[in-house]
């Protein structure tokens, strides 16, 4: 409950602009993540920005962000920031990677802003976000299948069409991680709304497209997320425990996954696609640095430059890593170390911690959900990437409103 609840339970926020922002943005989510993912971030600013004065017009200096933020997070996200930026100091460019953290560090703080106005919204605001959200989901599914069976015609209007199936395909890989993240708010607000069948239909149903898709980060996501719904439904403690494992695992197994795959040559495997071969190798070798550097790593953005012998036995003439290890967690130790990891561990835990406040399938559905992201980033992203922080943040915001109107009812 914000410490606003008083003025809102009054009736303070009688204008339904903030609702419009808010169903504006969910509307316009999946389809963005799907068309043109890096707008996600403008629509994410935007929406802040908008929903900020709609709410300050109501209660003025009460919409301030210091006033409604969730001050517990605050703190674990200004401590994960402020040791990015101090380690940048030690990173191979200490001025771009400082000017990085601080632009992780904005973006951070307006989607927790965002989160928090999502909050202010009244049960009819909520109601107007949420079907907003299903006719957002509906349309951009449907023109996932139309890209998937007519290999991408809407892309190549776009951006124009790609030599080989593969690559077209794989533009469509960053909108399936966003419908894959955000069929769970779907489904707790379906489950919470008296349709059942629909709730327990919408994540298994949407898996079919997906593993249809070249996204094998959202398949690991979604797949393992699907059983973590079920266990979690049983009750608190099983959730717990599925939060626990997921996190765990996730942020401290991955070196010790990675170390295995090299020794049982799976990394070599002729049945594993080049690409799969390439993170297996990429995450040998990241294992390998985080050993030589564990407690203060080697520098926040330092992921692109770290020593790799320039052996790469799977994309000839290319770099061993690009741009990113393909592994958030291996990123976060790799470049922040053993400090990093457990700020974002305390971090995991916070967020772990609301997840748990929330009752019956909602909080199930929300358990799933960071399974999911957490699957995705274990494979996927680059932890500084705007559009995928802004994804998260987005779905977070999503589901706090869409959860919040099921709850009032």
């Amino acid at each position: 409950m914000t410490p606003l609840a008083p003025l809102l339970a009054q009736g303070a926020i009688k204008s339904d602009r903030l609702g419009l922002v808010f169903a504006l943005f969910a509307l316009l989510l999946p389809m963005l993540g799907l068309l043109a993912d890096k707008a996600v971030v403008i629509l994410v600013v935007a929406t802040a920005v908008a929903g900020g004065l709609a709410a300050a017009r109501t209660i003025g200096w009460g919409a301030l962000p210091w006033r409604i933020v969730d001050r517990g997070l605050a703190l674990a996200l200004a401590a994960v920031a402020a040791w990015c930026l101090i380690s940048s100091a030690w990173s191979f460019s200490p001025g771009s990677a400082a000017m990085l953290a601080l632009r992780v560090a904005v973006l951070l703080a307006v989607l927790l802003y965002l989160v928090a106005l999502a909050g202010l919204l009244t049960a009819a605001q909520r109601r107007r976000v949420a079907v907003a959200l299903c006719a957002g989901f509906a349309v951009t599914l449907l023109l996932l299948i139309i890209e998937l069976v007519f290999v991408t015609p809407i892309f190549d209007m776009l951006q124009g069409p790609e030599k080989h199936i593969y690559e077209s395909l794989s533009r469509l890989n960053r909108g399936v991680s966003v419908l894959a993240i955000l069929v769970w708010p779907l489904a707790a607000l379906a489950w919470t709304a008296g349709r059942r069948l629909p709730a327990l239909l919408a994540p298994p149903a949407l898996l079919i497209p997906v593993l249809f898709s070249q996204s094998s980060a959202s398949i690991l996501g979604l797949a393992t997320a699907l059983p973590a719904a079920l266990f979690a439904a049983l009750g608190r403690p099983a959730a717990r425990l599925v939060m626990a494992v997921a996190v765990i695992v996730t942020l401290f197994g991955s070196p010790f996954i990675a170390s295995v795959a090299q020794q049982a040559g799976i990394a070599r495997s002729t049945e594993l696609q080049a690409t799969a071969q390439a993170r297996l190798h990429i995450w040998h070798v990241v294992t390998t640095r985080i050993a030589e550097r564990p407690l203060f790593g080697w520098g926040f953005d330092a992921s692109p430059n770290l020593p790799t012998d320039d052996f790469e036995p799977f994309r000839e003439g290319g770099k061993v890593i690009p741009s990113h290890p393909h592994n958030g967690a291996l990123q976060i130790m790799v470049e922040t170390g053993l400090v990093g990891s457990l700020l974002v561990l305390a971090l995991l835990v916070l967020v772990a911690r609301r997840i748990d406040r929330l009752e019956g399938p909602p909080r199930a559905c929300a358990v799933a959900m960071l399974v999911t992201v957490l699957g995705v980033a274990a494979t996927g992203y680059g932890i500084t990437q705007s559009h995928w922080l802004a994804v998260i943040g987005a779905a977070a915001a999503v589901f706090a409103a869409v959860r919040q109107d099921a709850a009032e009812g």
